[in-house]
């Protein structure tokens, strides 16, 4: 494309100004006349390959700014902490997840599915959540937070030494749908994990391996 962009002017040029020119006035008009034309050919095919690399490349003007506008001032809603109790002994750990909209406009018709679960580490199976109550809906302003917290039940003692040894892992998953401002529905999927080979801190969550997405 660059290489045809340089030096299609300069052979339509030199056709038309020069071999055509030069050959209407040496006499020979049906050499220049096909310099001419040849020479028109390149020009249009510049012309041609310029309007299709604008339009590939190039948006208009409103709609950038359109875009830019949904960018800057759009709802979004993701985790912003998450944590557990200590794991002491048999007492079962209060888990806890925080979301919050970081945006500039309310999150509409906001739905929040989560649950916590304790999972053999290298984990097998899947990740479900519970689509069989319809979730309830809520407005989550700018800056505002949601906060869901939950205690284990059936909690074992030797649970904690599992996850010590990286054995085993306390998995916090989550789907968060809304709708923004301007109608567009958004999704952030979340799948956190404590225990396991990861490195976080004590009475911390770190991102899993899978599971974290986000529209």
């Amino acid at each position: 494309m660059e290489i045809a962009t340089l030096w299609l002017p300069i052979i339509g040029t030199m056709l038309l100004a020069g071999f055509a020119v030069g050959a209407w006035y040496g006499g020979n008009k049906g050499q220049a006349l096909w310099y001419g034309f040849f020479g028109v050919v390149c020009l249009l095919l510049l012309i041609t390959l310029q309007l299709q690399e604008a339009i590939r490349h190039d948006e208009p003007p409103s709609q950038k700014a359109g875009e830019a506008a949904t960018i800057q001032a759009r709802a979004y809603v993701s985790v912003n902490d998450a944590g557990l109790s200590d794991l002491i002994g048999d007492t079962p750990p209060t888990v806890f997840v925080s979301i919050k909209n970081t945006g500039q406009t309310p999150a509409y018709d906001l739905t929040w599915r989560a649950f916590f679960t304790l999972r053999d580490f290298p984990v097998s199976g899947e990740f479900l959540l519970d689509r069989q109550k319809d979730a309830p809906k809520s407005i989550l302003p700018p800056g505002q937070s949601l906060f869901y917290q939950w205690t284990f039940t059936d909690w074992k003692k030797e649970f904690a030494s599992r996850i010590s040894k990286g054995q085993a892992a306390i998995f916090a998953v989550g789907e968060i749908s809304y709708k923004d401002a301007f109608g567009n529905v958004r999704s952030t999927k979340y799948r956190l994990i404590h225990g396991g080979d990861t490195m976080v801190a004590p009475g911390k969550f770190g991102p899993a391996a899978e599971g974290n997405e986000a529209d």
